[in-house]
């Protein structure tokens, strides 16, 4: 397999990690986080890096931090275009549940976010499911998996120009493989690098991470071209509106089945 560019790399092992806080795990390791108060949101540009379809996983490390409803569902992450979400990642109004779009498809996983504790999230697409983890333990595995769909936007800390995220979004890692859930829970709170002791073993197929401790970019590096290895984000404030009900997204609720086609949506509108 094609070995991630020495840039990727680099940024594993000089990456700026923030001070650990207080948790169960005692650890040296803390994910970098990017912060969001419901105004703003990280807009990169799409990425051959996350056309991953049928085989993959994205995995995060989340915060909810609001204490009173907003109004909408926040949306940790999607990767939109103009027939709807190849994937898209939302915690519910209350924070009481993870909610998983790909295409027309929408489902939420229940777990208690509401603590305003960090948790570590991995999703990951395998052949026609998804299988949701949190802090270590699968929570459900979802009928569907990621859209085999046109993007054109990959947002962190909303969904577009929709549903802005309040709290904290960690270290995201993004694989071209399916990445075992004992690994997973391995290097869930660990360093991991291209070589010696925290060496990942799938590290060959991580195609993309989150760098948000960086000050030259904020934004995201991706495996791929090694001319421009790095996509610096753009913060978008012109949020028009929150994301409107299943019905309106035209998202089909948990039990009922799909159309063949999937549902266009403005909901998804590119950013700018």
């Amino acid at each position: 397999m094609k070995q991630a560019p020495v840039m990727l790399a680099m940024a594993l092992a000089l990456m700026v990690t923030n001070p650990p806080a207080a948790r169960a795990q005692e650890t040296d390791f803390y994910p970098p986080l990017a912060a969001f108060n419901g105004k703003d949101a990280l807009l990169l540009s799409p990425s051959p890096a996350l056309d991953i379809n049928g085989f993959g996983t994205i995995e995060f490390w989340v915060k909810a931090n609001w204490t009173q409803d907003p109004g909408y569902d926040p949306a940790i992450m999607a990767y939109t275009g103009p027939k709807g979400a190849r994937f898209g990642f939302y915690l519910d109004r209350a924070a009481k549940a993870l909610g998983v779009q790909a295409g027309p498809y929408y489902e939420t996983v229940e777990f208690d976010f509401s603590d305003k504790q960090l948790h570590h999230v991995a999703i990951s697409s395998i052949g026609d499911t998804t299988t949701v983890m949190i802090d270590g333990e699968i929570q459900d595995t979802l009928g569907f998996s990621f859209a085999n769909l046109p993007a054109t936007s990959f947002s962190i800390g909303s969904a577009g120009r929709f549903s802005p995220f309040i709290g904290e979004i960690g270290q995201v890692r993004i694989w071209n493989e399916v990445i075992d859930p004992d690994v997973l829970v391995d290097f869930s709170w660990r360093e991991m690098a291209e070589s010696g002791p925290n060496r990942h073993p799938d590290i060959d197929a991580l195609v993309g991470v989150s760098a948000f401790a960086n000050p030259e970019t904020g934004g995201f590096i991706f495996a791929g071209d090694p001319d421009d290895p790095e996509i610096v984000a753009t913060m978008n404030a012109g949020f028009e509106r929150t994301l409107p009900d299943l019905a309106a997204l035209g998202l089909i609720p948990p039990g009922e089945p799909a159309s063949s086609e999937p549902t266009t949506s403005s909901a998804t509108a590119v950013a700018p």
